[in-house]
Formats: structure tokens, C-alpha cells, sequence
């Protein structure tokens, strides 16, 4: 397909975004929907189109067009006259705080674009949060009875099991008619994915299964598609193994149990997806996160969260690079996440800087040793140590001088900090490779 009629799909995408709000809109208004109701409409809709674009776009770039422009789109639909009685209040009459529509445009790109080559990578994904997300909403506000907390409210154990019941049937159907595994390792590996996905939308918060759940669901079937049910069971109880020992010592980390869970999710999410390894520098900067909590209180609202949501920003970040630019990017990642636990510990270290200064040089020691177990297509930048260098003065100089800085937004401005030498280092050697 030549460009221009791919510039009019685009146009035509997102004014079928606009239409979508329109509709529901007035049909809401005549009918009185509630507003969750409203928003879920807007979801369905925008979900259900998604899902064709697989087979509307051949490829990648008109797809990460459509999703910034639907991003752009929904941050006007939050301004203050749009928002509660203009069309935006289609999206922003529930009571609750969510960046859920922005989040989902997000995952929709992100997604599309890793799984370019193989749809059910992208279909599945986007169908459990279309369908599944959609249905557990309606079911909890309409039938929920008992609730479990998170940090952020609660949420009713009718639509988590809604949610499953859901995924379940979802994905076998499209296991079954979009790929070649035996049926009984669909069955088995549907369960898994109705298991994975009802925890990770169970524990999300403020929106972000939109984002954490379609992109969770991508990097597990992307490794384990093919993956023996002897396996994927043994997987499981690894996961079920780490999740009740970390519970276990929740209390003694200063964690609830919805932090705990979320935080062993995302930390087995880097595991199945990459070497053990790889997952030694994320733990770090979490363990150090904890101590400078401890030491050094911010002012943040959710700090444990914020964290998290750290996490897998820098994690789908680099995996995003990496392949947009056809280059390794574990060497960057895991130097992003050193210096995110340099942060840490020198805001828990407080005017004791030998403690810092240390584990300056441990945590260097820690990049090298990591970083030589990589591949080697993931050295291709050269030599790593003047990066490293650089990334770990800037990583120290702001918490040592102006550790005030650190006491609000803390979560985005540690990946601020963490980043930008090695989101520099790997943009100048792409563009002078």
C-alpha cells in the first residue's frame, strides 16, 4: 500500500475515535448509561477496531502514528471544558482517577509493533483487554460483593473472576484458530494466560492494566508459545514459589501485599523474558528503593508503585529501542536500572557518602559482570565503561546535592536521572553507526 492511502486510513482511525466518543455519548445520554458504563462503550469500540488493524495496515509506522495521534487526541478530551461536560466526560464522569484511555493507545502501538509478523501476539493481547477488562469492570460494579484492597481502592473478586473466565475462552479460541499448538497445550496454556493476565489486571491501578496487562501478555506468549506443558508448569509453581515467599517477608520489607504482588510480577516478567541475570539490577534498585523509603520518606502518594511503574517503563523502553533500531539494548537497560539503585542508596545514605562512593564501585563492578554475560550483538556500542562513568557522577552529584529534588515525584525522577546517559550513549552511537 502506497503512503497516501495509508495517510487516510490514519485520518479516518482517529476520526473513527472521535465518532466512537460521539455516539456512545449521546446513545448514553438518551438511555442514561452510567459513567461507567459510558467509558467502557468508548473502550469496547475503540478495542474492537483495534483489533482489525493486523489486517488494515501491512506496516508498522501508520499503526505508531494512529496511537499518537489517539494519544494527543485524549489529553485534549481531558482539558478542563471538555472533560466534565463536553465529549470528554464520555471518558472522565467516573469518579476515579485513570489514565486507562491513554494507556491503552499506548499498549496498542507498543504491542502492534513487537508483534509485527506473527498477529496472534497482537490479537490476543488486545482482545483480553478489550473483552476481559470490559467484562470484569461491568460484573464488579454491578454484581460485586466482596472485595479485596489495593493501594488505590478496592476491587471485587466477582469481576477478577469474570476476568479469568473470559481469558480463558479468548484465548483458546484464538490459540485454535490462529496457530498450530496441540490442544491440550492450549488448554494449558490459555489457563495460564487467563491466570497471569486476572493477576496482573487484579493488582494494576489507576488505568495501567491498559498498558501493564496487553504488553505483559505479548512477552509471555511470545516466549512460550511453543513452550512444553511440562514447562509452563514448572513456571507457574516458580512463580507461585517466589510470590508466597515474598509475601512472606512483606511485612518485614515495609510492603502490603498488593505491592508485593505487583513487584514479583514484574520482576518474573523480566525473568521469563531475558536471562536470570538481567533481573539482578532491577531487584537491586528495588531493594534500594526500599531503603530509601525508610531512611528518607518522599512525598509521593504511592512511592511503592511509582517504583514499579519505574520498572517497567525502563524495561519496555530499551525493548522498544532495541528493536526499533535493530540494535541489542541490554547493556543500556541493565546500566538504566544500576543507576536507578545509585539513586536510591545515596538518598539512603544521607550525609554518610563513603556509603554511596562504595556502592558507586560495587554497583559498577555489578554492570561489568552483568553486562559481560550478555550476548554479544548487545556490545556493539563498545566499550561501556565512560558511560558508565558518566551516568554514575550525574546518578550521584543530584541525590548528594539536591536530594530535595527527590522528595516529591520521586518514581519520575530517578528514570529521569537513570536515563539520560544511557538513553544518550545509545541514541549517538544509532545515529553515528
Amino acid at each position: 500500500m502506497s503512503i497516501a492511502p495509508q495517510i487516510a486510513m490514519i485520518l479516518l482511525s482517529v476520526a473513527l475515535l472521535i465518532v466512537a466518543m460521539v455516539v456512545v455519548r449521546r446513545v448514553g445520554q438518551r438511555y442514561a448509561w452510567s459513567a461507567e458504563l459510558q467509558r467502557k462503550g468508548v473502550h469496547l469500540a475503540t478495542g474492537a477496531y483495534a483489533l482489525m488493524l493486523p489486517w488494515i495496515f501491512s506496516e508498522r509506522w501508520p499503526v505508531l502514528v494512529i496511537a499518537g495521534m489517539a494519544v494527543l487526541v485524549l489529553l485534549l478530551m481531558r482539558t478542563p471544558v471538555l472533560a466534565k461536560s463536553g465529549l470528554g466526560a464520555t471518558l472522565h464522569s467516573v469518579e476515579r482517577h485513570s489514565y486507562g484511555d491513554l494507556l491503552l493507545a499506548v499498549s496498542v502501538g507498543v504491542v502492534f509493533f513487537f508483534s509485527h509478523g506473527n498477529p496472534v501476539l497482537y490479537v490476543l493481547p488486545i482482545a483480553v483487554v478489550t473483552l476481559s477488562d470490559a467484562a470484569a469492570a461491568l460484573t464488579g460494579v454491578r454484581y460485586g460483593r466482596s472485595f479485596f484492597n489495593t493501594e488505590t481502592g478496592r476491587k471485587s473478586f466477582e469481576g477478577s473472576a469474570m476476568f479469568f473466565m473470559v481469558t480463558w475462552i479468548v484465548a483458546m479460541i484464538l490459540l485454535l484458530l490462529m496457530t498450530e499448538i496441540d490442544r491440550e497445550n492450549v488448554v494449558l496454556l490459555s489457563l495460564v494466560v487467563a491466570a497471569f493476565g486476572t493477576l496482573v489486571e487484579a493488582d494494576s491501578w489507576h488505568g495501567f492494566d491498559n498498558l501493564f496487562l496487553p504488553v505483559a501478555l505479548h512477552l509471555f506468549l511470545a516466549g512460550h508459545l511453543e513452550t512444553e506443558p511440562v514447562r509452563l508448569l514448572e513456571l507457574t509453581l516458580l512463580f507461585l514459589a517466589v510470590l508466597a515467599v515474598v509475601l512472606a517477608l512483606a511485612p518485614r520489607l515495609g510492603l502490603s501485599d498488593h505491592t508485593a504482588r505487583v513487584y514479583t510480577i514484574a520482576v518474573f516478567g523480566i525473568y521469563v523474558v531475558t536471562d536470570v541475570h538481567n533481573a539482578v539490577l532491577p531487584v537491586t534498585a528495588i531493594l534500594a528503593h526500599l531503603a530509601a523509603r525508610h531512611m528518607r520518606p518522599c512525598r509521593s502518594r504511592y512511592p511503592d508503585l511509582d517504583v514499579l511503574a519505574m520498572v517497567v517503563l525502563i524495561s519496555v523502553l530499551w525493548l522498544f529501542l532495541g528493536r526499533y533500531a535493530d540494535q541489542n539494548a541490554l547493556n543500556m537497560y541493565d546500566l538504566s536500572f544500576a543507576g536507578s539503585a545509585l539513586v536510591f542508596i545515596a538518598l539512603a545514605a544521607g550525609s554518610r557518602r563513603w556509603i554511596a562512593v562504595v556502592a558507586a564501585g560495587t554497583l559498577a563492578a555489578a554492570v561489568v559482570a552483568t553486562t559481560y554475560r550478555n550476548p554479544e550483538a548487545a556490545h556493539w556500542h563498545g566499550p561501556l565503561w565512560p558511560w558508565i562513568a558518566m551516568s554514575f557522577l550525574l546518578c550521584l552529584a543530584v541525590p548528594l546535592l539536591k536530594a530535595d529534588l527527590l522528595d516529591r515525584y520521586r518514581g519520575p525522577r530517578v528514570v529521569t536521572i537513570a536515563l539520560s546517559v544511557p538513553l544518550a550513549a545509545f541514541l549517538t552511537k544509532v545515529f553515528l553507526s
